[in-house]
Formats: structure tokens, C-alpha cells, sequence
């Protein structure tokens, strides 16, 4: 069974999915960090739910469209969960439709998002966190 925050995960997930950025917005605590490490829109950190609206329209801006499909959750303890998922979309401008492994990693407070980190690179959020894979038990859905 999930744990409470890979839920709130979960959900996030299926609320991000639908690109409406006011559902979003309703999973976050209104002092959200987000941190990409897309190219795509500029590796950039954002603040609050204006940084929240901000990282919406720079992703707006560089897809059409965009999915996140989350194929192994992890909790790791103080209030941090880890997912690593593929990134599927089209490119605004070169039409082109990558997929690509990702990890998201996010911290909650009071059933809220504080913190969401989107990493291009597993190994790297691996090694951001100090764990190895190996060291991860996922949680089934």
C-alpha cells in the first residue's frame, strides 16, 4: 500500500497531466520551489504560485504537448517522495516528440507540495539524494 505522500504524489501526477495550472496550483502550498533541469525552459528555479504560473507557460511555450507517466514511486522518509517516470511530448517549434526517463523528486507539507525537482537524469537525482537504486524499495500502485 502507499504511503500518504506517495499518494499526494500520485495525484499530482494526474493533476499535472492535465495541463490545468489552477488544479495545480490547489496541490501546492503557496511557497512551492520548483526546480527543471530542462533545457527547454531554461533549467530555471521558480517561487510561489507565480513561479508555479511561470513554469506552466514556459512549458506551454516550448510543447504542444506533454505527459508524465510515472512507472516506479518511492518514499523516502521525511515527508520526500522520488518517481522515476517518462516524459513523452511534442515540441512547439520542431514538432519533434522525445521520450525520455525522468525523476521527479517532491517534499509535502500538510498535504501540499512544497518542493518539486524535475531531473532529466536519474543517476543524478540519485546521487543528489545519496541513494543508490538498489537501495529503493517501490511502491506498488
Amino acid at each position: 500500500m502507499a504511503s500518504g505522500d506517495v499518494e499526494l504524489a500520485r495525484r499530482f501526477v494526474a493533476v499535472w497531466n492535465t495541463r490545468d495550472i489552477e488544479a495545480i496550483i490547489a496541490c501546492s502550498d503557496e511557497s512551492i520551489e520548483v526546480q527543471s533541469s530542462f533545457a527547454a525552459v531554461g533549467g530555471a528555479e521558480y517561487h510561489g504560485h507565480e513561479g508555479l504560473r511561470s513554469y506552466h507557460r514556459d512549458l506551454e511555450e516550448a510543447w504542444d504537448e506533454i505527459q508524465v507517466d510515472v512507472e516506479a514511486d518511492f518514499d523516502l522518509g521525511d515527508r520526500t517522495t522520488l518517481a522515476f517516470a517518462v516524459m513523452s511530448g511534442r515540441g512547439r517549434q520542431s514538432g519533434v516528440q522525445p521520450r525520455m526517463p525522468i525523476a521527479t523528486v517532491m517534499r509535502w507539507r500538510d498535504g501540499l507540495a512544497v518542493y518539486f525537482k524535475a531531473y532529466a537524469n536519474r543517476d543524478e537525482a540519485l546521487h543528489t539524494l545519496g541513494v543508490t537504486e538498489s537501495e529503493l524499495e517501490p511502491i506498488a500502485p
